[in-house]
C-alpha cells in the first residue's frame, strides 16, 4: 500500500486505516514494512491501536532485518522501544523542518507551500514567479472590485468564464468554481503586495489556532508585486465597510441570528451592517447562497427597520389558524395513539396469560405435546407481533409528544411578549425569540415580504 499522508495520526491516514481493518479481519499472515516507524509516528494511543490490532489477529510484522511476533515477549518489548524511538525521531524532524522554514522565511524565501493565484513555485530557481497567462485575470479582479463590482458578481464572472481557482478544488480534482470567500481572500492577500508571512497558525493539542501578528515572521519577499499599497488600502477599506458577518466569526448577535431562513434555497440568511446619514446604522438581511453553477440565489434582501420588526412581532403573537389546526390535529393523533397503545397492551397481557394457561394444561396432561407445540407457536407469533406493534407505536408517541399543544404555544407567546418588551439589546431580543420560535422562513417578491413562523 502506498501512502503519502502525514505519519503523525492514524485518523488522517486513509491507507493505514484500511490496512488495520484488513489485519483485524485476519486477511494476512504478516505485513511487510521497510521499518517499524513506517507503521506510524503518532501518539501512544495510535501505537497501542496498532499493537493491539496485530496482536489480537496474530499477524506478524516483517522487516528486512527482523520478523516481529508480538506474542513473543522479546519482540513485544522491542516493538515498544521502536515505537518510542520513532516518535522521538518524528518530533526531531518536525522541529528541524520548522527551524528551516523559519530561517528561509527570514531570508525572504518562499516556504509556505503552493503560492496563491496567479503565482507558481519554480522548483529550478526555487522562487515564486507570476504565471503570465493568469496575470491579466488577477488584475481584472482587482480593477473590477476597485470600480465597484461586488464579490459575488466577480465570483460569477470567474465561474462563467471557467477560470480555475486554487482554493475550491474537490477531492476528484474538479474545480467547484469561485465563491465570494475565494475572491475576498485573493483581494485581501498581502502576498500580492510583495510580503511573505510565515507562522500564521499553530497546532496546539490537536487544535489549530491563530498566532498573534507580533509573533509571526513577516518580511518583504523577492517575488513580483501585483498591486500597489494604495490599491490594497482601498480594497481593505471597502472589504471592511461591506464585510459579510458570518455567524461563526461575528461578535455581534442580531435579533434574528440563527433564526432567519430563505424560502427560495433553504439556506440560513446572513446580516450586514450598513450606515447612512438618514437612518444612521441599520441591518440588512441577505441571502448569500451560491449554487454549484456559480449563480446566486435570487432572493432579495430587506432592511430590518422598525416596520419590519413590528410586522414580525405581530406575525408571531397572532398564530396562523392553519398552524393551530395542525397543532390540534397532532394533539388528536397523540390521544388516538395513546388509546391504541392501551388496547394493544391489554391484548398482550391476555395473550401472555393464555400462554401461561397453555403451559399449565400441558403439565397436567390435559393436552398432547403436539397440540401444545402448535398452540404455543400461534400464541408466540401473536405476542411477538403485538410487541413489535407496541414498539412502533411508542416511537410515534415520543415524536408526537414533543409537538407543542395549543396551550403551550399561547403560554410561550405570553412569556415571549414579556421578554421582548423588557429586551434592550439585540442579544436579549434574540433570546426572547428563541424561547418561542424554531425558525422564520423569509420570502420577498417585489415589495411584498412573507414571513412564515415555525414554533418550538
Amino acid at each position: 500500500m502506498k501512502e503519502v499522508a502525514s505519519g503523525e495520526k492514524i485518523e488522517s491516514r486513509k491507507e493505514m486505516q484500511k490496512l488495520l481493518r484488513h489485519v483485524e479481519d485476519q486477511l494476512y499472515d504478516g505485513v511487510v514494512v521497510m521499518d517499524i516507524d513506517r507503521l506510524g509516528r503518532g501518539e501512544n494511543k495510535d501505537w497501542a491501536l496498532i499493537k493491539d490490532t496485530f496482536l489480537n489477529s496474530e499477524t506478524v510484522i516483517i522487516t528486512p532485518n527482523k520478523i516481529y511476533d508480538l506474542e513473543i515477549d522479546n519482540d513485544d518489548v522491542s516493538f515498544d522501544f521502536m515505537s518510542i524511538f520513532a516518535r522521538i525521531e518524528y518530533k526531531t524532524i518536525k522541529r528541524r523542518m520548522k527551524q528551516g522554514k523559519e530561517a528561509g522565511a527570514k531570508k525572504s524565501m518562499w516556504t509556505n507551500g503552493k503560492p496563491p493565484f496567479p503565482y507558481y513555485y519554480d522548483k529550478n530557481t526555487r522562487s515564486v514567479l507570476v504565471d503570465e497567462t493568469k496575470r491579466p485575470i488577477y488584475r481584472a479582479i482587482v480593477e473590477k472590485y476597485l470600480n465597484g463590482t461586488n464579490l459575488g458578481h466577480i465570483a460569477i464572472w470567474l465561474t462563467d468564464n471557467k477560470i480555475p481557482t486554487p482554493y475550491n478544488i474537490e477531492p476528484d480534482g474538479k474545480n467547484k468554481g469561485s465563491s465570494n470567500i475565494t475572491v475576498q481572500r485573493l483581494l485581501a492577500s498581502e502576498i500580492h503586495l510583495g510580503y511573505i508571512t510565515y507562522g500564521k497558525t499553530r497546532s496546539k493539542r490537536g487544535q489549530v489556532e491563530l498566532v498573534p501578528e507580533e509573533e509571526r515572521i513577516k518580511v518583504m519577499g523577492a517575488h513580483e508585486k501585483l498591486k500597489t499599497p494604495e490599491e490594497h488600502e482601498v480594497i481593505m477599506e471597502r472589504l471592511l465597510k461591506n464585510r459579510m458577518l458570518n455567524p461563526n466569526s461575528r461578535r455581534n448577535i442580531f435579533p434574528l441570528s440563527g433564526l432567519l431562513y430563505c424560502e427560495k434555497c433553504g439556506s440560513r440568511m446572513r446580516f450586514r451592517v450598513g450606515e447612512n446619514k438618514k437612518q444612521g446604522q441599520y441591518w440588512s438581511a441577505l441571502c448569500y447562497h451560491q449554487y454549484k453553477d456559480g449563480s446566486k440565489c435570487e432572493q432579495h434582501g430587506k432592511v430590518m427597520d422598525a416596520d419590519f420588526f413590528n410586522a414580525l412581532y405581530d406575525r408571531i403573537i397572532h398564530v396562523d389558524p392553519d398552524i393551530l389546526r395542525e397543532i390540534e390535529l397532532h394533539g388528536s393523533r397523540y390521544s388516538d395513539t395513546q388509546t391504541i397503545i392501551e388496547v394493544k397492551e391489554q391484548e398482550l397481557k391476555k395473550q401472555k396469560r393464555a400462554l401461561d394457561k397453555l403451559h399449565g394444561s400441558y403439565e397436567e396432561d390435559m393436552i398432547t405435546k403436539q397440540v401444545f407445540l402448535e398452540r404455543k407457536a400461534v400464541r408466540t407469533r401473536q405476542i411477538q407481533k403485538l410487541e413489535e406493534e407496541l414498539k412502533d407505536l411508542r416511537k410515534v408517541v415520543v415524536d408526537e409528544g414533543n409537538y407543542p399543544t395549543v396551550e403551550q404555544i399561547y403560554g410561550r407567546i405570553g412569556e415571549f411578549r414579556e421578554l421582548w418588551d423588557a429586551a434592550v439589546t439585540s442579544e436579549e431580543k434574540n433570546r426572547a425569540l428563541k424561547k418561542l420560535v424554531e425558525r422564520i422562513v423569509y420570502d420577498r417578491e417585489g415589495n411584498r415580504v412573507e414571513l412564515a413562523v415555525c414554533y418550538r
